[in-house]
């Protein structure tokens, strides 16, 4: 008995060190690649300087209108992710994607990812660009942050497009994994297991070059300060916009996505509930994924061109 009890010690022993061994390894692998592909990042947009820090935005279009796109909780390169919808809507509207901080070429920030924080971020860049009016288009998490924004900045929001945008409504804001994010970014386990199943990246529809752009911000942004602190935040945000509803003459369309509606009926209830007052409101499921825009850009193009009346 003890000699079995001394062999299988060893053998545990022997375990340890070899996965130890392996997880030093995969940290001191990705510490390299983030040094040289920090070197291969491309600058796009253009930076804007807030109180507390740096946010990068793109504008393209001419329109006589504008549509500011947000984006979706841990959507790591928000410019890169709506390309395929920019190109879209550009033809018709001018264009603001938004890089929140601690998101694409945005400077990180140790400051709380509160709504009312976000959301003043989000306005100190668009009145600093002389943008006061515009139609808020949001991706997901979004939806729940644009409440609040509608609620406070309300004279200069022409209408809300939420792509398949969250609701305060819909509950589980404490089950982000911030932990397990943390873990896996700060261990380089995020890396490798990415590279044995790149559908970890939701890479959107772009050329090779520019996912691999997309590739090389992933790796450096994932679990950033601000992305951690916004999981944490999150009950509390659901929270203090429970009970928001938009302005009864505010335009509101809702494009939500088949593979969220189907497993959950509810999605579509709690969003008809919120635009029950609404006097120009519309909801439309599109068949496709929570990342609509990645397959459907031209269907939401046509659909927002209809809603606001452009043909």
């Amino acid at each position: 008995m003890k000699k079995f009890l001394k062999v299988l010690g060893i053998i545990i022993a022997a375990l340890i060190i070899i996965v130890a061994g392996f997880l030093i390894m995969v940290q001191m692998t990705n510490k390299s690649a983030l040094k040289k592909e920090a070197t291969k990042i491309e600058q796009y947009g253009e930076k804007v300087k807030l109180k507390d820090g740096e946010m990068n935005i793109n504008i393209t279009g001419k329109g006589d209108e504008t549509i500011v796109l947000l984006p979706g909780f841990m959507t790591t390169s928000p410019v890169i992710d709506f390309e395929s919808l920019t190109k879209e809507l550009e033809k018709n509207y001018r264009v603001v994607v938004v890089e929140p901080l601690g998101y694409g070429l945005s400077s990180d920030t140790n400051k709380s990812r509160s709504v009312e924080n976000m959301n003043d971020e989000l306005h100190q860049a668009l009145a600093e660009k002389g943008i006061k009016k515009y139609h808020l288009m949001g991706h997901s998490i979004s939806g729940v942050y644009a409440l609040k924004y509608i609620d406070t900045y309300q004279d200069e929001i022409q209408s809300f497009i939420g792509i398949d945008s969250s609701l305060p409504a819909q509950g589980g804001a404490d089950e982000n994994g911030e932990a397990a994010t943390s873990f896996l970014v700060d261990s380089g386990l995020y890396r490798f297991l990415a590279k044995s199943n790149p559908e970890m990246l939701n890479l959107p529809p772009v050329s090779k070059k520019e996912q691999e752009q997309y590739k090389y911000i992933s790796f450096a942004k994932l679990g950033s300060e601000a992305m951690i602190n916004e999981a944490k935040e999150m009950p509390k945000n659901f929270e203090k916009t429970q009970k928001i509803n938009y302005p009864e003459t505010l335009p509101v369309l809702y494009l939500l996505a088949s593979e969220s509606v189907d497993p959950d009926p509810d999605w579509v209830k709690i969003h008809e509930e919120i635009l029950k007052n609404s006097k120009k409101s519309d909801l439309k499921v599109l068949d496709g994924g929570h990342y609509l825009h990645h397959t459907k850009a031209k269907e939401i193009n046509d659909e927002v061109n209809q809603f606001l009346g452009h043909k």
